[in-house]
Order: C-alpha cells, then sequence, then structure tokens
C-alpha cells in the first residue's frame, strides 16, 4: 500500500526521504522538475484525492495563491451548482456553453478555453475576457486563471513519462535540492521545506 499524503505538512515531513530518494535516481530527479507531484508518486507515495490539487498549487505557487485558487474553485463551483476544473479547457468549455456564455461549437472563430500559457513577463490576454459579463461565474474564473498563469503548469503525465523514460531530452543534466526551514523556525529540522 502507498504511503498516503493529505496535506502539504504530510509532503514537508516526507521532503527529506524524498529528496534522498530523487538523489539516488537522477533521472526521476530531471522529471521532478517538469512535475513534482508525479515524481513523487513515482517513489511510491499517493495523495489524497480532494487535496492532490491543492498541494500542487501550493508547490507551484506558494501558500497565499493556492489558498485563493481554492476560495475560487469554490466560488466557480457554487456559482454553477457543479465543480469544474478550471485548468481543464474542455471542461470550460462544456461549462460556458452549457451556461450561454459561449454558442454551440461551431468551426467559426471560437474563443480559445484553455487556461492562458505562461509566458517569461506574465500570462498575455486571456481569450475569454470579451465574455466577461455573460454571466457571473466569468468574473471567478478569470481571476483563477490569471493568478494560475503567474507560473508554468506541470508538465502533463504523458510528457512526465517521456521525459523519465529518456525518449524525450530536457536541458537540464542534473537537479538538487535542499531543505531549508522557514526564517522564524527557532528548530530550523524540524520541518523540512
Amino acid at each position: 500500500m502507498a504511503d498516503q499524503i493529505n496535506t502539504f505538512a504530510d509532503l514537508q515531513a516526507r521532503a527529506g526521504v524524498i529528496l534522498a530518494r530523487l538523489s539516488a535516481a537522477p533521472a526521476v530527479a530531471i522529471a521532478a522538475a517538469t512535475n513534482p507531484l508525479l515524481a513523487v508518486e513515482h517513489l511510491g507515495y499517493e495523495f489524497n484525492p480532494d487535496t492532490r490539487t491543492g498541494i500542487g498549487d501550493r508547490i507551484r505557487l506558494g501558500p497565499s495563491a493556492a489558498e485563493k485558487l481554492a476560495e475560487l474553485r469554490t466560488a466557480i463551483a457554487r456559482l454553477v451548482d457543479r465543480q469544474v476544473d478550471p485548468d481543464d479547457g474542455h471542461a470550460v468549455r462544456r461549462l460556458l456553453t452549457d451556461l450561454g456564455v459561449l454558442p454551440p461549437r461551431s468551426d467559426d472563430d471560437e474563443p480559445d478555453t484553455d487556461p492562458p500559457r505562461w509566458q517569461p513577463g506574465g500570462a498575455g490576454p486571456d481569450p475569454l475576457e470579451p465574455f466577461r459579463d455573460r454571466h457571473p461565474v466569468m468574473e471567478p474564473l478569470l481571476e483563477y486563471r490569471r493568478i494560475s498563469a503567474r507560473r508554468p503548469r506541470f508538465a502533463p503525465p504523458q510528457a512526465f513519462a517521456a521525459i523519465l523514460s529518456g525518449a524525450v531530452t530536457t536541458p537540464l543534466t542534473a537537479v538538487r535540492g535542499r531543505l531549508q526551514a522557514p526564517p522564524s523556525d527557532p528548530q530550523p529540522d524540524a520541518h523540512p521545506r
């Protein structure tokens, strides 16, 4: 049975062991740079499905942005009476079509419903911005997409697997990690980051 990670604190508590295992497996360490969640799972850990997204957000964006994204996911679900993954372009298209924000699918000039891609200096304009006033869900959805685009997203499973197997190479040849305690922590080794 896999070792269950339920919270970010659970992940922090295992950080020393995880880093040691990554140091012993350079191919996994390089793949971990593209998607640390998949790397941790590859090492035999299992994330609680209810908290996996929030843990990933915290790793990628930090605690305050992760908390804000969680609030926005809740607001979106409340406004549309269903759970929706705002990072899934197909799910967003279905939602916005169901709500009448977007017309039913056609080959005409359709807006891209995938989240804006990160680029140095910040994401470009969101293609859904012109639809901001068409439904109350647009405000939290656009805010979610703006915050999420602050940093690159993790590699999808197929890309992670290709990098792990060596089928796709990266400019990385090695990855190093270190544990660092928060500056205000009186016992530096008690809470690895």
